[in-house]
Parts: C-alpha cells; sequence; structure tokens
C-alpha cells in the first residue's frame, strides 16, 4: 500500500519478506544510533544474520505477529509491528512497536502506520493492543493518543538512559 507525506514523497508500505533480512540489519543499525526512545544501546544490537531471519520467518508465518517494513525506492525507512501469544489466555491481546528513521519524522508516517497495525490486529482476532513509551517523548504519545491508545499506568524509572532514569508509560487500545 502506499502512503502519501507531509512533503508530497509516496512511501510503500507492506509485509515484511524473508528476502528483506540484510536491509533490516542495515536499517535497525542506523536507528538504534539515532534515538535514545528504543529499548536498546546502539552496540547492543547484535542479531545475526541467520537469527534475523529466523525470526522474520517465524513473523511471517504468524497469525499472532505482524511486521510492516516502509520504503522510499529501495530504502527501509521504518519498522512496525505487533507480537503475539499463541496461549489461549493472552491470543487476544498484543504488543506494539515502532520505529521511523529520523529524516521521516514528522510526516504523517507514524500515524499511517498505527491505523494500519490496528486494522490488520483486527483482522487477526486481536482485541486489545498494548505499548509502553518514554514519558519524555511526547511526539510519540501524541500519535499512540490520536489513533486511541490511553494511558493506563506508570513503569517508574523503567529506562537507563544516558547516566538518568526514565519512566515509562503503559498505553493501551481495546478494538
Amino acid at each position: 500500500m502506499e502512503c502519501k507525506l507531509k512533503n508530497g514523497k509516496t512511501v510503500n508500505v507492506r509485509e515484511v519478506k524473508v528476502s528483506d533480512t540484510m536491509k533490516i540489519l542495515d536499517y535497525m543499525e542506523i536507528v538504534n544510533s539515532e534515538t535514545k526512545n528504543l529499548s536498546r544501546e546502539p552496540h547492543e544490537w547484535n542479531m545475526t544474520f541467520v537469527e534475523e531471519e529466523i525470526f522474520i520467518t517465524r513473523v511471517v508465518k504468524s497469525e499472532n505477529e505482524c511486521m510492516l517494513t516502509t520504503w522510499d525506492d529501495d530504502k527501509l525507512i521504518s519498522l512496525c509491528g505487533f507480537h503475539g501469544s499463541n496461549l489461549e489466555r493472552l491470543k487476544h491481546r498484543a504488543d506494539l512497536g515502532i520505529s521511523i528513521l529520523k529524516d521521516y519524522h514528522g510526516l504523517g508516517l507514524g500515524s499511517f502506520l498505527m491505523e494500519e497495525l490496528i486494522k490488520i490486529a483486527k483482522k487477526r482476532g486481536k482485541k486489545y493492543l498494548e505499548l509502553s513509551v518514554r514519558c519524555d517523548n511526547l511526539n510519540a504519545i501524541h500519535i499512540y493518543e490520536k489513533v486511541g491508545f490511553v494511558q493506563e499506568g506508570k513503569k517508574k524509572e523503567a529506562f537507563y538512559v544516558d547516566g538518568k532514569y526514565v519512566d515509562l508509560l503503559l498505553m493501551a487500545r481495546k478494538l
């Protein structure tokens, strides 16, 4: 599917393919070095090609998981998705995550991707999406609230970044 960005550029969004493995490895190195909002420090990204390929293969085959890739021509600019459980008691829920290269922030892509993930989650029988976000990541919080997520709680001092602790907001949306 196509997404027209606020700058007039059109990018393509599709579900991940196993053949994307190398581009994803390269993307993760870049995105982890651009932001302090993700879970790991840049040097902590250490997936091998084989490990990433196995992970993507599992996602592609799963009804409880989804990963979307966004492409500006042949450049991977965003990864997002949700991961759920096969356990009957937890099957209705999924954890959601999103990352976008810094050059593409503020162009409407985040909102578009969130709406797409919500549609896919509904089709796959999910009833509840949840995520966590740094309390000081106001742009992301705004996007999540815009698409119907509400704050459900807070994890105190959940992140340790640049020598200080940062709280995480727990947010969710019923589908």
